[in-house]
């Protein structure tokens, strides 16, 4: 039997959950590539590798534990239970912000004429980073869980097979070459409201990892997850890295060279995160625990904290990097802040 906390997977969450707070508070101090309503003049160089490399992997983890935990659900509930519950906790929080939050902001700053049906409808479609925000993912998410359910019947029927080394190899190919493909067409922080609004280049990543959530969770392939491992998929994560960071000479310079590197990235960081906490942080504690307890709540409630955090140190007389350390500090515990009190008031704890 399964237990009903893993606590690395619990910690590896809590270390993504902060990372996000931490991107996000990146935005107004480095090059960022989307849009973002606060500008200050103190900029960060290294951010903008702090960025890709977020890029490469965070989302995509986060949609795999997404994935892996909607099996362990899906096994204690009934289908129809489950769906009550994903529209519950997803879709009560995208209807909420999307349109008691972003509508009204965005609507306020653009100072338009129009209707504000007529407004959200060019919202929706034409600047889709802007009608979701960071619920762009909650959104995903349960588009990739009515999927799932959708095909359930045919990937239920998988047979039993041991994880082999050269599993995560292959998937680093087939993601590279259908990544740039992808990014033929569309470059990074290029988005298109497919249904929901989605930055096109990084799908690849997101609808697999969300997939293989589900085999690792079927197949108990996380069993096979060592320490060596740890050091092994860190290494090809960072040897990518740097092989970006450099741009050698013998490097092509096309889109499927950095898609090679950001799928070893994307791997190796994953498969390292995931196998270094199985082996070194496999415990928890009282503040740990409260983290992954309000962790929904903190990437819910995190955006409008960061935005208000990063408007009071504009104009503040301190360097970049200092501004972007206090401001992911301060958002993480305000969020967190946060998250722990609404969640005393009981029909939003079921939901966060």
């Amino acid at each position: 039997m399964k237990p009903n906390r893993i606590h690395y997977i619990d910690n590896v969450k809590v270390l993504l959950t902060c990372m996000v707070v931490a991107h996000h508070a990146g935005q107004t101090y480095g090059a960022t590539g989307g849009v973002w309503l606060v500008n200050d003049i103190n900029k960060v160089d290294f951010l903008k590798s702090f960025f890709f490399i977020n890029a490469a992997y965070m989302m995509g983890l986060y949609f795999f534990i997404s994935g892996y935990f909607m099996m362990f659900t899906l096994e204690r509930k009934t289908v129809q239970a489950f769906i009550a519950d994903r529209l519950k906790r997803l879709g009560i929080p995208l209807l909420f912000f999307c349109f008691a939050i972003f509508l009204p902001l965005h609507y306020a700053l653009s100072n338009q004429q129009v209707s504000l049906i007529d407004f959200f409808i060019d919202l929706y479609c034409n600047k889709p980073p802007l009608a979701l925000g960071h619920l762009w993912f909650v959104a995903s998410l349960l588009v990739y869980t009515f999927l799932y359910l959708t095909v359930n019947a045919v990937t239920s029927k998988l047979p039993q097979y041991e994880f082999r080394v050269w599993y995560p190899f292959v998937y680093i190919i087939v993601l590279a070459i259908v990544t740039a493909f992808a990014r033929k067409y569309y470059a990074i922080d290029v988005w298109r409201t497919w249904l929901v609004p989605v930055e096109v280049s990084h799908i690849p990543q997101y609808v697999t990892m969300f997939w293989l959530g589900t085999i690792f969770y079927k197949q108990q392939w996380l069993s096979y997850l060592q320490g060596a491992m740890a050091l092994v998929y860190s290494a090809v994560a960072i040897i990518s890295a740097i092989i970006l960071w450099m741009q050698p000479a013998w490097l092509p310079d096309n889109v499927m060279s950095e898609a090679l590197l950001e799928a070893c990235m994307c791997v190796g960081i994953s498969i390292g995160l995931m196998a270094a906490f199985k082996k070194w942080c496999n415990s928890t504690h009282q503040w740990i625990r409260l983290l992954s307890e309000n962790a929904y709540g903190i990437y819910l409630f995190h955006l409008l904290i960061v935005i208000a955090w990063q408007l009071a140190f504009v104009g503040v007389a301190m360097n970049g990097t200092l501004k972007f350390a206090l401001v992911t500090i301060l958002s993480i515990a305000s969020a967190l802040g946060l998250s722990h009190l609404l969640r005393r008031i009981t029909f939003i704890r079921t939901i966060i």
